[in-house]
């Protein structure tokens, strides 16, 4: 009897000190920077969930941190908002920290480099700079599927393309006022300058968005994997479409690309699985490789422009001779072209492997 009361006074002890060490907050000040090492003593690593920094800050902080974090897997809340001299979130710095659920940074931080928060698959929580900040890398929090919003500040001047890839959750964007770069039209981010769509979250669910007139390029993977959308109206102001801008978008049903639309990059539309009719614009002068790779189900296909558009030879944009990946099937898509520019369609590398070519007249 008196060792079953001794067992179960031992697991209730481990288990009052597990939800103790769950629920353990710590803030400490450093005098200088790269000496938060002296403020966490190696017992309290794994015990700290929430811990607050304040004062100096530098790089050999970042990466001791990251590591002890990686190393114990508790860290779950980091506020450095009163932290200093931090310039720098270095790549890869909480690269895969799956305990992190928020994070602030501290005003003096003005680069969050390549992949720093990738992988952060329960962050849900992202509190930027108010000011200071200009630059946020490749995949900076790429697949972070629980963040829901973000607010940008105004001093960001450069944001890569694909640094919210797979942010299945990411709802809306909002940039703080007086922004020169940027601009968040509905939730959508553009920047202003160059007026390219940067990034539609990927949560949102309508079905139908029209970009709106005065946009000129469409960016590299700005509409990726947004399932829910099944048109986009494009305007004539279009003129370039990036790579992998809509890769996976696999309930577009129909894509009428606008009409002054030059260049369509790589990979643009592979993936749209959905898709059963394009419409190419007139003044299409490139493709790049595999535009509609994976886009197996596309029956007609309208080209508006009497000269064919040229592509490299990398990867032909329509077709694959792979078997195990989808493409246009060449013997049941109709390729439509102008009467006048029949000849060369039948002609042209890449659009002569369409069996059914035929031409229409144009303005009819």
């Amino acid at each position: 009897l008196n060792m079953m009361k001794k067992f179960i006074f031992t697991v209730c002890s481990l288990l009052t000190a597990t939800l103790l060490m769950a629920q353990v907050s710590k803030e400490v000040t450093t005098t200088a920077p790269n000496t938060l090492k002296t403020q966490l003593p190696m017992p309290v690593w794994g015990t700290i969930t929430n811990l607050k920094i304040n004062g100096p800050l530098g790089e050999g902080d970042i990466l001791f941190l990251s590591n002890v974090a990686k190393a114990t897997s508790t860290l779950s809340e980091l506020d450095m908002s009163n932290a200093t001299d931090l310039m720098l979130i270095g790549k890869n710095s909480f690269n895969g920290l799956k305990s992190l659920k928020s994070i602030s940074l501290p005003a003096s931080v003005n680069t969050i480099e390549e992949k720093a928060f990738m992988d952060c698959s329960n962050l849900s929580t992202v509190n930027l700079p108010a000011s200071g900040l200009t630059t946020i890398g490749n995949r900076a929090f790429a697949n972070d599927t629980l963040i829901s919003s973000l607010t940008l500040p105004a001093t960001l001047g450069s944001i890569d393309p694909v640094a919210f890839n797979g942010c299945s959750h990411l709802y809306e964007f909002s940039v703080a006022a007086g922004s020169s770069y940027l601009s968040s039209i509905g939730g959508v981010l553009y920047t202003k300058e160059d007026q390219t769509l940067v990034c539609y979250p990927m949560a949102r669910t309508e079905e139908n968005y029209s970009i709106p007139e005065g946009t000129v390029h469409i960016g590299e993977n700005a509409f990726s994997d947004c399932k829910a959308l099944k048109m986009i109206e494009m305007p004539a102001s279009v003129k370039t479409i990036g790579k992998k801008s809509f890769e996976n978008c696999s309930g577009l049903s129909n894509m009428i690309v606008g009409d002054n639309v030059t260049t369509i990059g790589d990979y643009a539309f592979s993936g749209c699985k959905g898709l059963t009719a394009v419409v190419l614009s007139y003044r299409l002068k490139t493709l790049g490789d595999g535009v509609f790779l994976n886009c197996c189900n596309i029956t007609s296909l309208r080209c508006e422009g009497s000269i064919p558009a040229t592509y490299s030879s990398l990867v032909n944009p329509f077709f694959s001779d792979d078997p195990t990946i989808c493409s246009i099937k060449p013997d049941l898509c109709v390729l439509s072209v102008p009467n006048t520019g029949l000849a060369k369609y039948k002609a042209a590398e890449g659009w002569k492997s369409f069996t059914n070519i035929e031409g229409f007249q144009v303005g009819k």
